[in-house]
């Protein structure tokens, strides 16, 4: 019964929400997206209100207080400003975030040991279940909301507002405000929006700043479904859709779950019903399908009714189930405990504390379908989903729930009160109200938990660095854990003599790189970083910003990915633990009586390829205390040599397919396969390119290193770049790298990162701008627009800088950092007064090339580039390589370290081409004429024919 009663009480609060967007959506036809922000600006004022003593039901007057400031908000910027309704909504929504870290002074407040409406009502229940008592008054509730909504409007203020959003000339034309009313029309919507948050927040038993993303979602889909299941036109009709759409809604989810489905297919089952209701919609009128070529589908209004009637009576026989079952399943009854575990979301920590609490299980002996059930939730961030989760977990008579994380733990501490609860990584179980202390807590409840040892962490690092020291953390503020965390090490910080503070915060992993780069800049010594699941996903991010400072980390796991030091608890302890209470729970043993336990295995971990890297010297007494120490830099030939009992494996990986990259790469493959080395060696090739997404391409360099290829050879500098982090002991050979020692893996030639080697092509600039000062001897201005984010087109832009001057050039430069800014990045050039213009070594610049060549041309402006290729695209001239031999020439490279040289051992080769390649047939429409001296000064010129 619990599944179908919780999915009717959360389809009945969120229809305050559903009704605030059929307002927006349906009668005022605004796309306001405002409601993702106003309703967690609703549950946290509300949570707020009611901390601070108030009383609930007031709470939720300034939950719709605050949620009418932001619905105006919106309605002001697009009445007032000119701003178009979905941009303002997105500005309203993204500053709320900020207001509603504000509001809460914190990411999460927990209302557990408060009073709600929920609780207040519990204690008038005569005996009923409680599910059951909450939604006879709800009902009630909804019944006169929805009679007192249609009859405001029937008003005349109401059908203002109506005839506003079906014809605002017209309703202009009659002396009706507008502007005004908009406004108040989307301040009574988000007013509503944010009533529905409060009244989610006071029943799931906590307020947390992330909980209203994707509400504008679940409003649109509630409002589509009633209006599917419910065609009656009249205002009474229209208005009751919304309430049972967003029932409905629920419902279906429940029915999801109650049939087995992974909760992540939820959304995209969802969003898939409401497609299909707008297109029926659209080619339905009046019952009949509207398709006069398919006259057989002519009674697809009455199937539809009849599908639709179908789906209600199948939801009511699933609530009569739920009503009448409440025995026991048959295997329960035949002695096997359905053990329940719930996960909010993925990542690592908990991916690890899942899997070590399963193996443990097994090992205690407790086998799925043998003496026990085993079933695993993932919620995958969903709040909502968690409540219809635990929901199901009662309904099948759960002996045990084990939750994972503190939001699935702080949900279930208000659902789950009958049963056993266990928890596992959680930071401070105390902050959610699951105990006063590890032995004085819920009767029900116990559990592993532990914060990150950060006094621990800043006696090691002060062994390490001596002297002042100034630390730099970075954290998500929605995080309650990370919050926790950032505060203990705060602390820490506080009780070290000679240290400082300094902090950043992020609200999404794309911050990040900025985040520490502004920390980096204010001359940061060390980042210490704990727990986060933002920062750490973006790892990888921290890592290139933070240059050569060093970064102590607080997840071993991580350790390897560039960070010199971790120490924290090992999370795998933490699953074990949490299967052995589950074990003593099922013997028969009472939560109560069971303490909280606290981590039991902490890890040291030292990764010495980076304190080399960094010239960091490790005490040994440190050392000697590490459970995890890295040392990838020694001799590995011999393991090398060994032979092989499979075929072995070549990853060959570039950044974009762009000519230049795709040249070399077919130059690699064509020496490979002329060689017979791969035959001859037994080597099977794998082709894998980022095209052009660093998210895609760090992926694809994750995966290469994971799937532990034996070789791998890259192409381009970004590519280089992914995969010397990711790969420490796989032999690399890289090419097409204008300067390896700014992409930052060798300092010379022979100085480099010891599993990798390859050819340095640096483009021959000075050669250019000389063969430039022949061919156009009345230029003075070069224009020159690069990307900053790429180490190869800056090592190009510092070279040329040097060497303009030399020739008598004036060098007039912009920024472009993505294909979408070339165009305005070129005219801006061109407005400039440019004579010449130049591209050299940078990609998002070679993406467009033909359209930078089609706009020059247009202007009479001559392109002047360093790969010779470029006249086929529209270069004037070209002094540079053809990369399709600098393909070859990696390969013959990659061939040294196939018969089994060490490529610590080969130095990084220089591979730079002179050759001038001239377009003639452009030229002439240009007028210009080719000085003798250009043409006699490379055996190799090339005369392209347009």
């Amino acid at each position: 019964m619990e599944l179908w009663v919780g999915a009717v009480v959360l389809g009945f609060l969120y229809a305050f929400m559903s009704m605030g967007v059929f307002i927006t959506f349906r009668v005022y036809n605004f796309p306001d997206i405002t409601v993702d922000g106003s309703f967690t600006t609703g549950a946290a004022t509300c949570a707020a209100l009611i901390v601070a003593g108030l009383h609930p039901a007031l709470a939720l007057l300034g939950a719709l207080a605050v949620g009418m400031a932001a619905g105006a908000a919106t309605g002001l910027i697009h009445t007032r400003l000119g701003v178009n309704g979905l941009l303002s909504g997105i500005l309203v929504m993204t500053g709320l975030y900020s207001v509603n870290l504000h509001i809460m002074g914190r990411s999460n407040i927990p209302l557990l040991q408060h009073a709600t409406l929920m609780s207040g009502l519990e204690g008038l229940n005569p005996g009923l279940p409680s599910e059951v008592w909450l939604i006879l008054h709800l009902s009630l509730i909804m019944a006169g909301f929805w009679l007192l909504t249609t009859a405001f409007f029937k008003s005349d203020l109401g059908m203002a507002m109506r005839a506003t959003g079906d014809n605002a000339v017209m309703a202009a034309a009659n002396g009706v405000g507008v502007n005004r009313l908009t406004v108040f029309g989307l301040a009574v919507a988000n007013g509503l929006v944010g009533v529905s948050g409060g009244l989610v927040a006071q029943y799931q038993g906590f307020a947390d700043v992330t909980m209203g993303v994707g509400t504008i979602v679940v409003g649109l889909a509630s409002v589509i479904i009633g209006e599917s299941l419910l065609r009656v036109k009249s205002l009474y009709g229209q208005v009751l859709g919304a309430i049972v759409g967003s029932v409905v809604f629920r419902l279906m989810i429940a029915v999801a779950l109650y049939l087995g489905l992974n909760p992540i297919d939820l959304k995209i089952l969802t969003a898939a019903f409401v497609l299909l209701t707008l297109v029926l919609s659209r080619l339905t009128e009046g019952g009949r399908l509207r398709l006069p070529s398919l006259p057989a589908l002519s009674r697809l209004g009455k199937r539809r009714a009849l599908g639709l009637a179908a789906l209600v009576a199948a939801l009511g026989l699933g609530w009569w189930s739920g009503l009448a079952e409440r025995a026991p399943s048959p295997a329960l009854g035949q002695g096997k405990p359905l053990v329940a575990v719930l996960q909010l979301t993925d990542n690592g920590l908990l991916n690890i504390t899942r899997e070590s609490m399963l193996a443990e299980l097994g090992r205690l002996g407790y086998v799925d379908g043998q003496n026990c059930r085993l079933r695993v939730d993932n919620a995958h961030g969903d709040m909502a989903t968690v409540s219809l989760i635990l929901d199901k977990f009662l309904q099948d008579d759960a002996a045990v729930v084990v939750t994972i994380s503190t939001g699935a733990t702080q949900a279930a501490l208000k659902k789950i009160k009958d049963r056993p609860l266990i928890f596992a990584t959680v930071a401070n179980p105390f902050v959610i109200h699951a105990g006063q202390s590890e032995t004085d807590h819920l009767p029900n409840v116990t559990g592993v938990y532990g914060w990150a040892p950060m006094d621990k962490t800043m006696a090691m690092v002060r062994r390490i660095f001596a002297g002042r020291l100034r630390i730099g953390a970075v954290w998500d503020p929605s995080q309650a854990n990370a919050v926790f965390n950032v505060k203990v090490l705060r602390s820490a910080v506080a009780a070290t003599p000679e240290v400082s503070f300094i902090g950043a915060t992020v609200s999404g992993s794309d911050d990040v790189y900025q985040a520490v780069s502004s920390l980096e800049e204010k001359g940061i010594d060390v980042f210490v970083l704990p727990t986060d699941n933002i920062v750490y996903s973006a790892f990888d991010a921290v890592v290139s910003a933070a240059k050569d400072t060093p970064i102590v980390i607080s997840d071993v796991e991580r350790l390897g990915d560039g960070a010199l030091m971790a120490l924290g608890y090992d999370y795998a302890s933490s699953g074990q633990q949490a299967a052995r209470l589950v074990q003593r729970v099922l013997e028969g043993e009472n939560p109560k009586n069971i303490p909280f336990e606290r981590y039991t295995r902490l890890a040291i971990g030292f990764d010495l390829d980076v304190a080399r890297r960094l010239k960091i010297d490790i005490p040994p007494e440190l050392l000697a205390q590490a459970t995890v120490v890295l040392d990838k830099s020694k001799d590995q030939t011999a393991a090398s040599a060994a032979p092989a009992a499979k075929p072995k494996r070549l990853a060959i990986f570039w950044f974009a397919d762009i000519p230049v990259l795709l040249e070399s790469v077919r130059g690699v493959q064509d020496e490979l396969a002329e060689s017979g080395v791969l035959r001859e060696r037994n080597i099977e090739v794998s082709l894998q390119s980022g095209q052009g997404d660093f998210p895609l391409a760090q992926s694809v360099a994750q995966n290469i290193a994971r799937q532990d290829f034996d070789y791998v050879i890259t192409v381009s500098t970004q590519a280089l770049q992914l995969m010397a982090n990711f790969n420490k002991t796989i032999p690399h050979v890289f090419g097409t790298v204008t300067d390896p020692y700014l992409a930052g893996v060798a300092k010379s030639p022979k100085e480099h990162q010891p599993n990798l080697t390859g050819l340095a092509t640096f483009q021959p600039i000075e050669a250019l701008f000389k063969t430039a000062r022949q061919a156009f001897p009345n230029a003075r201005r070069i224009g020159l627009a690069w990307n900053p984010g790429e180490a190869s087109s800056e090592a190009c832009t510092l070279l040329a800088r040097r060497v303009a001057p030399k020739y008598g050039f004036e060098l007039v430069e912009t920024n472009v950092f993505s294909t979408a800014d070339v165009q305005e990045a070129v005219n801006g050039l061109l407005q400039q007064g440019i004579d010449l213009f130049f591209t050299s070594g940078d990609n998002v610049m070679m993406a467009t090339l033909e359209t930078v060549a089609h706009m020059l041309r247009d202007k009479r402006v001559p392109l002047i580039t360093n790969v010779c290729s470029d006249v086929e695209r529209g270069a004037m001239l070209s002094v540079g390589a053809a990369y399709y031999y600098v393909g070859r020439a990696t390969a013959r490279l990659a061939m040294r370290v196939f018969a089994g040289e060490n490529p610590k051992d080969i130095p990084i080769e220089d591979y730079v081409h002179e050759s001038i390649f001239i377009n003639e047939p452009l030229a002439k429409e240009f007028g210009l004429t080719w000085p003798e001296e250009v043409v006699r000064a490379a055996d190799n010129v090339k005369k392209v024919e347009r």
